[in-house]
């Protein structure tokens, strides 16, 4: 069967759509395995004309679009135009159909929405589509036919990652995101150990409640055949998230001799999530059991081994003030971090704190337009918008935040070196 993917994702700091997810990529050879004809197009906006010429040279018979959780209004206009035009079914999944799969089928066109991870959902319903006498019942895909609405639960998950193939990248035209960047990406496990309350991470795991184990890792065996192979294919890579490696670590779970052998491991950078200040926000609101102490000892800890670090803040969460943003800024210069990434808060569906600013009326109107603007998504009285942009523009100006500051092009040169010595 020949299927059009939509990838329909959020305009991330100029990176180019569309854009590799391992998971989405899994899911790409799951289905090239089983003689689908795949063509991928991905969207950060509404564009008719890419979509039309899109649709042109492949000759879909139907539609997968995978769609973020903070693109619904680009998902139903773009799907309004393939069924005013190209008149072909729909099959939805990504993060918005995991978080409002009803919601997901009411959009123009949409016959089915595929829930979690789609390995088994997706894949055995595209075979169903192809050929009906594979079965009535998908589960983890929820249908609306005349019948009214189908909801059956989810499938096992897979615990045996192995057994899944490598992520197809070509389509996702990898090699220019290697010549780009000069970086490899892998994905080593599924299922986050955190739940906080600002990752829809706690939300998708109580969907697979009694379905199998949520933290699942590949072999290291698995892992160091996919590096090698990518190398040998991807001209120009000189960096992996290890050998040397990049990192994302808790700053509750960081002491000195963690910092020690990470950094004879080959770790050059770290990303902290700091969030805030305040202990209020990031512990009663976000449900992260983090102190001020522990973000300060982890950064000295880390300075201490000779790791870069890269502190990740939120500007306007809920019970944010005026106060709170001047405590915030005040934590970084103590704490000294490499590079920060200051975002606008943006509550995201299904999560806790999206529950919160909804029970006290503080979601913006302008809803996820204010994620795609790198704006606040919530509009408090201690905090309006307009102060969070404030702070930001001061944030950004005080902190280095990219790639393109001095020492990062240094690392990244002396990435490649290592690599080529372990090599």
């Amino acid at each position: 069967m020949r299927i059009l993917i939509l990838q329909i994702l959020p305009d991330v700091r100029r990176k180019p759509a569309p854009r590799f997810e391992a998971q989405l990529g899994t899911l790409l050879s799951l289905l090239g395995q089983r003689g689908h004809e795949l063509s991928l197009v991905g969207l950060t906006r509404v564009e008719l004309s890419t979509l039309k010429t899109a649709v042109a040279p492949c000759l879909p018979q139907l539609i997968y679009a995978d769609i973020h959780a903070v693109c619904a209004a680009v998902a139903r206009r773009s799907l309004q135009y393939i069924q005013e035009h190209e008149f072909l079914p729909v099959v939805v999944g990504g993060s918005l159909a995991t978080l409002d799969p009803a919601a997901c089928l009411s959009l123009p066109g949409v016959q089915a929405a595929a829930i979690g991870e789609p390995d088994a959902s997706l894949v055995t319903y595209l075979e169903r589509v192809k050929d009906p006498a594979v079965g009535q019942v998908v589960y983890g895909v929820w249908l609306r036919d005349e019948s009214g609405l189908a909801r059956p639960q989810l499938p096992s998950l897979v615990e045996d990652l192995d057994s899944l193939p490598l992520a197809e990248r070509d389509l996702f035209d990898y090699a220019a995101h290697v010549r780009r960047t000069g970086e490899i990406e892998i994905a080593v496990g599924r299922g986050c150990p955190q739940r906080c309350a600002y990752c829809v991470n706690r939300t998708v795991e109580r969907l697979y409640a009694d379905r199998g184990m949520w933290v699942r890792r590949r072999s290291p065996e698995n892992v160091l055949d996919e590096i090698r192979g990518l190398r040998d294919r991807y001209a120009g890579a000189s960096s992996v998230r290890f050998l040397p490696f990049r990192c994302h670590l808790r700053a509750n779970q960081i002491d000195e001799p963690l910092c020690r052998r990470l950094a004879q491991a080959g770790c050059r950078v770290a990303d902290i999530e700091v969030i805030s200040a305040s202990d209020l926000i990031r512990n009663d609101v976000f449900a992260m059991d983090l102190s001020n102490q522990q973000v300060a000892a982890a950064f000295a800890a880390l300075r201490a081994a000779d790791i870069r670090t890269r502190a990740i803040v939120y500007l306007g969460a809920p019970y944010e003030s005026e106060a709170s943003l001047d405590e915030l800024i005040a934590l970084l210069h103590r704490v000294k971090p490499d590079l920060v990434d200051a975002r606008a808060y943006y509550p995201w569906p299904g999560t806790g704190a999206m529950k919160l600013a909804h029970q006290n009326g503080w979601l913006h109107p302008r809803g996820e337009e204010q994620y795609h603007t790198d704006q606040c998504g919530i509009d408090m009285p201690a905090c309006r918008p307009a102060v969070v942009a404030a702070a930001l523009k001061r944030l950004r100006g005080e902190f280095p935040a990219e790639a393109g500051d001095p020492w990062w092009r240094r690392w990244t040169q002396s990435l490649g070196q290592v690599f080529q010595r372990k090599s």
